[in-house]
């Protein structure tokens, strides 16, 4: 039972078992499930094919029987004995006689028909063989043709029931008026039953009948269903709606699966019908079913101990590395083998491939280090005191053979942008990526060493054959630019130092860079810079005092494009300067005297003023003179703002204040009767149209408005409390006019001031 323990214990071993008997078990069933649906669908389709052979036969033996049906009727319209009793108009018992026999000899020829028979409907005469009662309703029943057919339930001479397909025939069919006679031949329905009995050898639980093109049933295995009309059920009206002349398909008829099968007669218009149960299709195939499960349970077993053997062969070269693995034998090895052995063998090679690369990584990584800090020391001038000797010093000697060098920078544009858009993974790639675009450019031509200095910067030092960089080397750096404007949709800005012939003498190279980087404060974004495009100024420019006088008499009096046409010409002025660090202190000198003659009144606005120091802060960070007028620009438009926010709540605050002071004067001079708008704007030293327009802006009514509703509030005060007349009443609120006043007060509260007067005495 080894094996046992091993499924237990060593789960890749469990896993090599399971899958191959998944994988066996999977095929088997797969291959039986297949074969099993083979046999099974072919049976199906063999029985279709027999029931459908079967009822082709029936249809075939129906056609027959019509035909004889057709013979008979032609047989029996050439006799004159039968012509004579047809159409004999007078009732003539020798005709009937004669009649009688000759049918009697034609039944003899003819057994398959139950009976013949003649109907004379002008005499009423009737003969047949079966001595059956006739029908009464022969005559009435109407047909286009001369040859009718129709099934029908009679009683024999001894009350037993009888079911018959009859065939009725008219010699001379009529489109109007009575029928003269007809010859009429039934055949028992179970004779067509019978017949396909005889053919078919299909189980008791078989439906097999004959219905004709409107549903109704001619023949049914089940005598009790004959004459019904089957056209409501679902698999009856796909069978009459389908168009060709045989088929089968699979339908349900009360919760069991039924194969139906259909032939369509060529000649009458029946429709032969079979209804097999399923199950008992495949009542041979269950068998077959029951030996494929043994067999696939056989074959399982069977694959199982061949995968045990095969899993166990495969297994062992494993065993052997976890025992290899595992070997000092501590209960701590033996605990892992109940672990993946794949994870362990795993584990164990990749902490040893992990061990060896990280070697490798830590010495490269310690060779950059020493080699960037030796190369860093050397640009900024601290070789000698830095200590670096040995091997590295002796492999960059080696490989920097000049004659001349020169250090080349590379800076990325508008960095405190760039560093708001991407993540610190990000810019490290960028730069990363920018650093590989210029050695790889670089190094097809020159020989090339990359330093680490500073986060927006990429510092590389290059060697020249002669004392002065060739042409090419600019085309290099404008196409490395480009790449990386195209790719990284970043600008970068390239300064190239003055060549030099000593390596001691590099330093000098890159200070000469920083100094020329410089000047992208005048060349602006993407600039290739160096020795030639140092700007000597002229004559020494001093500190535009005017100009900064008409900045500030321009935000005083808002007017933004003369600010910003000042702005443009102090930055035009300090163009010409040639010196970043002169107009970056220019720069500050002017937003330090904005903020000076503006910081007392953004004390009185009860803003901070320290608003204004702070963005003095990000001057430095300018790159270029577009960035520093835009600076300049937006902090003088900033002030703007803040004096015409405050200039329209000042005006807003002086204009209510006048209206608060013509209510306080209307409350104190209501009474007189000259009181008026023009006495009230001279009150206030503003014109009355003024006054009349704000008082309805701020107050929401009209002045004159405004004083009636004072006036009429104050003589409803005195009809309420005093006993004065309505005349006294109205000249006290400075309306003289009695009749005016009554109106003006009606239109106010909707009653006279005497029924005002009364009302209020009722209610106290």
């Amino acid at each position: 039972m080894g094996f046992l323990k091993r499924i237990q214990h060593y789960r890749v071993y469990r896993r090599l078992i399971l899958s191959y008997l998944f994988l066996i078990m999977v095929t088997i069933g797969l291959l039986c499930t297949i074969l099993y649906s083979m046999f099974s669908n072919r049976a199906v389709k063999e029985i279709d094919l027999s029931s459908r052979e079967m009822l082709s036969q029936v249809s075939y033996t129906a056609n027959v029987v019509f035909e004889q049906v057709q013979n008979i009727t032609n047989q029996l319209m050439s006799d004159n004995q039968i012509i004579t009793f047809m159409y004999a108009k007078d009732d003539d018992k020798v005709a009937n006689y004669n009649a009688n026999l000759l049918l009697s000899k034609m039944q003899s020829v003819y057994p398959f028909l139950a009976n013949i028979s003649i109907y004379n409907f002008t005499n009423k005469a009737y003969v047949d063989v079966a001595s059956l009662p006739p029908d009464p309703q022969m005559g009435e029943r109407r047909q286009t043709g001369y040859l009718g057919f129709y099934p029908r339930k009679v009683l024999d001479g001894n009350g037993h029931p009888l079911q018959l397909l009859t065939f009725k025939i008219i010699p001379e069919p009529v489109f109007s008026g009575a029928t003269k006679s007809a010859i009429v031949l039934d055949l028992k329905e179970t004779y067509i039953q019978n017949t396909m009995s005889s053919i078919s050898n299909s189980s008791s639980n078989t439906s097999t009948f004959v219905m004709d093109s409107k549903g109704t049933v001619i023949s049914h295995s089940n005598s009790e269903q004959f004459m019904k009309n089957f056209s409501d059920n679902d698999y009856v009206q796909r069978i009459l709606s389908e168009e060709g002349s045989h088929g089968s398909f699979v339908q349900s008829l009360e919760h069991h699966k039924f194969l139906i099968t259909y032939v369509k007669s060529e000649k009458l218009d029946w429709v032969f019908v079979s209804a097999r149960p399923y199950d008992q299709l495949l009542s041979n195939i269950y068998e077959l079913r029951n030996w494929t499960l043994l067999i696939a349970l056989f074959l399982f077993i069977t694959g199982a101990g061949i995968s045990l053997i095969v899993t166990g062969n495969l297994y062992n070269p494993i065993k052997a590395l976890v025992d290899k693995v595992t070997e000092s034998g501590t209960s701590e090895g033996k605990s892992l083998l109940r672990l993946d052995e794949y994870k362990l063998l795993s584990e164990a090679f990749s902490n040893s491939i992990q061990v060896t690369k990280s070697m490798e990584v830590t010495l490269s990584r310690s060779s950059d280090l020493l080699k960037n800090g030796y190369m860093y020391n050397m640009l900024k001038g601290h070789l000698q005191s830095s200590g670096y000797k040995g091997d590295i010093e002796k492999q960059l000697l080696s490989r920097m053979q000049g004659p001349y060098f020169a250090v080349i920078q590379f800076q990325i544009d508008q960095y405190p942008s760039f560093k708001n858009t991407f993540s610190a993974l990000d810019r490290e790639l960028i730069r990363f990526a920018i650093s590989n675009i210029a050695q790889e450019m670089l190094g097809k031509i020159y020989r090339t060493d990359q330093v680490i200095l500073e986060e927006n910067e990429i510092t590389m030092i290059i060697q020249l054959e002669q004392s002065s960089p060739d042409m090419q080397l600019y085309y290099i750096l404008n196409e490395i630019q480009a790449t990386v404007k195209d790719y990284y949709k970043t600008s970068i800005s390239v300064s190239i130092g003055d060549a030099v012939s000593a390596i001691g003498d590099i330093e000098r190279s890159y200070r000469s860079t920083q100094r020329y980087m410089a000047l992208k404060l005048f060349w602006g974004y993407g600039s290739l810079l160096d020795a030639m495009k140092s700007i000597v100024p002229g004559e020494p420019i001093r500190y535009p005092a005017a100009m900064e006088r008409k900045i500030i008499d321009a935000i005083k009096l808002c007017q933004p494009k003369t600010i910003q046409k000042e702005i443009a010409e102090w930055i035009s002025l300090l163009s010409r300067s040639g010196s970043p660090s002169l107009t970056l202190q220019y720069a500050s000198f002017l937003h330090l005297a904005i903020t000076r003659e503006f910081e007392s009144i953004v004390e009185w606005w009860d803003a901070d003023p320290k608003e204004l120091y702070l963005a003095l802060n990000d001057l430095p960070q300018a790159e270029t003179l577009d960035e520093i007028q835009n600076m300049v620009k937006l902090f003088c438009f900033r002030i703007v703002d803040m004096i015409e926010e405050n200039k329209t709540s000042l005006a807003a605050l002086k204009n209510s204040k006048v209206i608060e002071e013509v209510k306080q004067y209307l409350q104190q001079h209501y009474h007189d009767p000259n009181l008026s708008l023009e006495i009230v704007s001279d009150q206030v030293g503003l014109t009355s149209g003024y006054i009349g327009k704000m008082f309805k802006s701020m107050v929401g009514t009209s002045f004159n408005d405004h004083v009636t509703h004072i006036r009429m509030e104050q003589a409803k005060t005195l009809l309420a409390g005093t006993s004065d007349t309505v005349a006294q009443i109205g000249e006290q609120v400075g309306i003289y006019n009695v009749s005016y006043f009554s109106t003006l007060f009606k239109k106010k509260y909707g009653v006279t001031p005497s029924r005002f007067r009364e009302q209020h005495q009722q209610n106290t």
